[in-house]
């Protein structure tokens, strides 16, 4: 997987917010990961092969939601990262090992041989491989890398991964097939931020910047236009009708084309529909919400659970604009106090598949998660003390605490259709309850709830985040005016360690400073962290080569093949 897909820093950038990477498409999440004190589940990266994989078949995948868009740069939601590295290569490729991504020269999923890194000059110069070619068999050149990041610089477009090129003073085309990054400074996500997706620049090259929103020039009904659509990855895109299904062929112009002939992504909101299709076969694979599904599935015979190990967390966000109660970080740390994380995770069969949070890092990053807090992570008792310290008391004996005219009634929100949180906010509604604090529950799709997430039109919500690879938190705590700081955290420590880690030449380097913030983060209860987890996908009988690790399953669908003897009529 190159360095970008499914690692953005964050979905629904603006260009004014400063480089971030724990990275944050905002999805309905789920998945298998480690609970309450027992082992986390091994391995991270399993395989279904059985024999030698050989070209051909159709392979069908049930999603829970659609593309926006199949171009890197503009890409915002999950799938749009999954799929969109299968369609566009990016300079470089790197892979999830020991706790980090490593970053493989020359292969053959990059469409750079070989680079030079010139830390100390804040430079970094790619040699172009000169055999890779679009789709429509012009040549990949260095004009290509300087129109994307062009792209990306643009501060009138605030596209998703503008944050990429933050530091990048300048990229230029030596010649056609070398290129060289000149940055603002040296920073330990110099590979990382070089890693996004490639555009061809003579298609794209000539339309209006204000255009180039979606999949400009494409319209999603047109087959045609689809088939058209020029790009550099093991497959090509045969139909795009976003709130239906994708399909994808075999790019036989691609230096690594895809084994199946096709794959079709369709988009089925509903996940035990999705698990159904599964069992009966209909569906080769499954994105799944739920860790009932996913151990359900996992009895059935033929079918396998892969996992991108901690890859989402949930949270509940407090949003001090909304009730004085929230502004107060022992009010804060009092609700969190209430939250009674490990009877949660038995109640919702996330035993073995999840780790409680406490802070913005979870086992995906082991060497920065922050210690447990010294107090029990839950103690109503001491909520309950902290919240008369605060001033927030029960006086007239109706079971909810009120300081002045103000009452502890909140409304809180989560995505209707996900299993897990609808099922969460039951339980936290009354373990709250039970420290006189009212929260209301209210459930609502999800698009419709984010923007109102987005433009502070919530009290308290219960979401997750999907985290990206590469550490850094900017983007949700060291700027108060970032989109994806929902709950507009501005905390002059937290956004001095943040500066301070973008600040080092090595991620080794920055590594301290990042724990630093972290715990600062968890120290002041912005968020109730509820936990981390894996996101599950099952494979059925006829599904090969998958393999999935932390990098997401879109990394590795095209070495996925079906031996010809099962491939049927699709």
């Amino acid at each position: 997987m190159r360095s970008n897909a499914g690692c953005t820093r964050a979905s629904l950038l603006s260009s004014k917010v400063r480089r971030g990477a724990i990275g944050a498409v905002f999805v309905g999440l789920s998945g298998l990961s480690l609970a309450c004190g027992e082992g986390r589940t091994p391995p991270a990266r399993t395989s279904v092969e059985s024999d030698s994989p050989t070209p051909g078949g159709t392979a069908v995948v049930g999603v829970a939601t659609g593309a926006t868009t199949l171009l890197p740069p503009l890409a915002a939601a999950a799938l749009d990262f999954e799929l969109g590295g299968a369609l566009f290569l990016g300079l470089n490729y790197a892979t999830w090992r020991g706790g980090a991504l490593q970053y493989e020269p020359g292969h053959p999923l990059a469409l750079a041989r070989a680079w030079t890194l010139r830390p100390e000059r804040a430079e970094l110069t790619y040699q172009l491989d000169t055999g890779k070619r679009w789709s429509d068999g012009q040549p990949i050149r260095g004009r290509d890398v300087v129109f994307t990041y062009d792209l990306l610089a643009d501060t009138a477009l605030a596209l998703p991964l503008s944050s990429t090129a933050v530091h990048v003073d300048s990229v230029v085309a030596v010649d056609d097939s070398t290129v060289t990054f000149f940055f603002d400074r040296e920073y330990p996500g110099m590979l990382f931020d070089t890693g996004v997706g490639i555009l061809p620049e003579h298609v794209y090259g000539a339309l209006p910047r204000e255009s180039m929103q979606g999949m400009p020039g494409l319209e999603p009904a047109d087959p045609e236009a689809a088939a058209d659509l020029v790009v550099s990855g093991p497959f090509r895109l045969d139909t795009w009708r976003p709130t239906e299904l994708i399909g994808l062929t075999r790019n036989e112009r691609g230096t690594t084309p895809a084994l199946l002939d096709r794959l079709v992504a369709r988009v089925i909101p509903d996940e035990v529909t999705r698990a159904t299709e599964l069992r009966a076969g209909s569906l080769d694979a499954a994105q799944l919400n739920s860790f009932r599904q996913a151990a359900a599935l996992a009895r059935e015979e033929g079918i396998r659970i892969h996992r991108a190990p901690q890859r989402g967390y949930d949270y509940i966000a407090w949003n001090p604009a909304a009730h004085p109660a929230f502004a107060d970080p022992v009010v804060r740390h009092a609700l969190s106090l209430a939250i009674d994380r490990g009877t949660l995770i038995r109640a919702l069969d996330m035993v073995g598949y999840s780790e409680p949070a406490w802070g913005p890092y979870g086992s995906l990053f082991s060497t920065l998660q922050s210690e447990p807090p010294d107090d029990p992570t839950f103690d109503p008792a001491e909520a309950r003390r902290l919240l008369e310290s605060a001033g927030w008391v029960d006086a007239d004996g109706d079971g909810v605490r009120e300081r002045g005219a103000d009452r502890l009634d909140f409304e809180l929100a989560t995505s209707a259709g996900n299993e897990r949180r609808e099922s969460a906010v039951q339980v936290i509604e009354r373990q709250l309850a039970d420290v006189g604090v009212v929260a209301r529950i209210r459930t609502e799709e999800f698009n419709a709830l984010f923007g109102r997430v987005l433009g502070g039109d919530y009290s308290a919500v219960l979401l997750g985040w999907q985290v990206g690879l590469d550490p850094d938190i900017a983007i949700f705590w060291g700027d108060p005016s970032s989109p994806l700081n929902v709950v507009g955290y501005d905390d002059a420590e937290t956004i001095a360690l943040i500066d301070s880690a973008q600040a080092q030449p090595t991620a080794a380097a920055a590594a301290p400073y990042w724990r630093r913030a972290g715990a600062r983060v968890a120290s002041n209860y912005p968020y109730a962290f509820l936990w981390y987890f894996d996101l599950p996908i099952g494979a059925g009988a006829r599904l090969r080569g998958v393999e999935v690790d932390a990098t997401g399953f879109g990394s590795g669908v095209h070495r996925w093949w079906i031996p010809p003897a099962l491939r049927g009529d699709r």
